[in-house]
């Protein structure tokens, strides 16, 4: 019999784009589906377009429920779903029609409890700005954690050997869920509420295969929360940096997860710089001057083996450790980081 996958869908505000992704998701090649819109206290005609779909389709269902978060909306969808395995779909993207059926025969009737996939970054127009696909590998047992969620953590400092951290495109043991009690943090406690899931979750996984599929498209918005400037989000990185590298110090790979993790503070700080270059010079420059001073962020460029960074990286990176806030401030402020 074939599995049965649930597809959760988090929906606030995105009237523009959840007709193309409900268009997307029931029209799937895999027919053995049930989704679940979850309208997390929508302003606009959202949670009405949710209702419109429940009633047209006999396998979609609506939810609503206050605001609380995209992490916490999945957590709802968790509580209430029937399905063997578990896939998230964020409402303003959108899925190819053969995306779950990638995703279910990776399973391999069973074999793998979990896959997971690249992906298609498109603007908000749908033009494709690059593709992420992943070489095909299969991970078992102890390596699971040791060589694919080591990987989700960030980068090791001699390559770019990331695999994502995002939980879309993958598809997730629902009875490995249970049994573990998993669920999601609020991002608005933690920055990446998926990396937290994910340092659960594969704590459990017995088998991953990695598909070579880029099925899910996933929408680039400038003026996302995630890449629009917040005045926090340089201590909410410091927070969450601070948060991880704790609890992986307890795992057996203590160490390469402190490499990754670090170098992806980095990446996290480069992030907060090129950010809110629309401000006045001298705010810039304090925020600059604020990130150089920062305790945490010195002691972790003091450990780290800088040689092994690429030249560019390692600039960056040597300059806001000698403080160069007037150079870095120029840069930021010419968009140039």
């Amino acid at each position: 019999m074939l599995p049965l996958v649930s597809i959760i869908v988090p929906v606030y505000n995105v009237e523009k784009y959840l007709q193309q992704c409900v268009d997307s998701l029931v029209s799937q090649t895999y027919k053995n589906i049930e989704i679940l819109l979850i309208d997390d206290g929508s302003k606009d005609n959202s949670g009405q377009m949710c209702n419109q779909f429940s009633d047209q389709y006999t396998n979609v269902m609506s939810f609503h429920k206050k605001n609380s978060g995209l992490g916490l909306t999945r957590n709802f969808g968790l509580e209430r779903i029937n399905g063997d395995y578990v896939t998230f779909v964020d409402s303003d993207d959108y899925l190819n029609q053969d995306a779950i059926q990638r995703l279910v025969d990776g399973l391999e009737n069973g074999k793998n409890d979990t896959v997971i996939g690249g992906f298609t970054k498109i603007t908000d127009e749908g033009k494709e700005i690059y593709t992420e696909k992943y070489p095909e590998e299969v991970i078992d047992n102890d390596q699971v954690y040791s060589h694919l969620f080591n990987r989700m953590l960030g980068s090791s400092p001699d390559s770019h050997d990331l695999i994502k951290p995002s939980v879309w495109n993958a598809l997730y043991s629902v009875k490995l869920i249970r049994a573990h009690n998993l669920c999601f943090v609020s991002e608005r406690e933690l920055i990446s509420e998926d990396i937290v899931w994910d340092s659960d979750y594969y704590r459990y996984s017995k088998s991953v295969k990695v598909i070579p599929s880029s099925s899910y498209y996933y929408r680039y918005n400038p003026t996302s929360l995630s890449q629009t400037y917040k005045p926090d989000r340089f201590v909410r990185s410091i927070k969450f940096y601070g948060y991880m590298i704790g609890k992986m110090s307890k795992t057996e790979i203590a160490e390469d997860a402190w490499l990754r993790q670090t170098r992806n503070l980095f990446v996290a700080v480069r992030t907060c710089l090129s950010q809110g270059t629309n401000r006045p010079y001298s705010k810039i420059h304090r925020s600059v001057v604020e990130i150089c001073s920062n305790l945490v962020l010195q002691d972790a460029i003091t450990k780290y083996p800088i040689r092994r960074l690429g030249i560019r990286q390692r600039f960056f990176i040597l300059m806001i450790k000698y403080k160069c806030a007037n150079i870095l401030s120029i840069l930021a402020k010419m968009h140039l980081m």
